[in-house]
């Protein structure tokens, strides 16, 4: 327990005060997202991803979240300040709403699934591999990636990604980093902002039957 309070701490420390966290590579217009809104003078893009979040090839899952890119889009010449405490879901059309969770906290919980997974936790994992498709995780390890059975050195550092058109090989980023990296972030200085927003949910996706994003005036149906 004092280890995750600790990590938590860290990882928030993380957050604010370095560079780290650059939310997604907004589109272009929030016209090229699943789901459109207009809020004031902001354009609102957002896609629902269920419980995966990434960069690139590098996908994994935040098994007790559900997880929302969302991006800004102020009038041209002008800049927006993003603030995650201003989205909520509504799940299944209850009066109670989700509220979007620190990024510290929910990659606090992505490190107790895998410290407990490396001492032979037997549970489903909350951190998958690539190609997840809807949610479900690969036979993979959660970290490098590399298929289940297979030696791992002790302890499990990522290791160089896997060498894409004979290159060099790259550093696989821990998914606690790229979460954090990729989190929406509270950025007043960008024509445009974009980055993944973490709702706490613990039930069955199977259980989902509407889904509301909602920001300010705007209710965006993502279910």
């Amino acid at each position: 327990m004092r280890y995750l309070v600790f990590l938590a701490f860290a990882l928030a420390a993380q957050a604010q005060g370095s560079p780290g966290a650059e939310g997604t590579q907004p589109k272009a217009s929030a016209a090229e997202y699943p789901v459109q809104a207009v809020s004031g003078n902001l354009a609102i893009g957002a896609e629902y991803m269920v419980h995966s979040f990434g960069s690139g090839e590098q996908m994994y899952l935040a098994e007790n979240y559900l997880v929302v890119e969302v991006a800004l889009f102020p009038p041209k010449g002008q800049s927006v300040t993003a603030d995650a405490a201003r989205f909520a879901l509504r799940v299944n059309g209850k009066k109670t709403l989700l509220y979007a969770q620190s990024p510290a906290l929910v990659a606090s919980h992505l490190n107790q699934r895998e410290w407990e997974t490396t001492r032979g936790a037997e549970a489903d994992l909350g951190v998958g591999g690539v190609n997840i498709g809807l949610g479900h995780p690969q036979e993979r390890d959660p970290v490098t990636g590399v298929p289940r059975g297979r030696r791992l050195p002790d302890p499990p550092h990522a290791p160089d990604a896997s060498v894409l058109g004979g290159g060099e090989a790259r550093q696989r980023e821990r998914p606690e980093e790229l979460l954090i990296r990729t989190a929406l972030p509270e950025d007043p200085h960008r024509p445009a902002v974009s980055g993944f927003l973490y709702f706490p949910y613990q039930g069955k996706p199977s259980g989902l039957k509407s889904i509301e994003l909602l920001f300010q005036d705007a209710v965006m149906k993502l279910k």
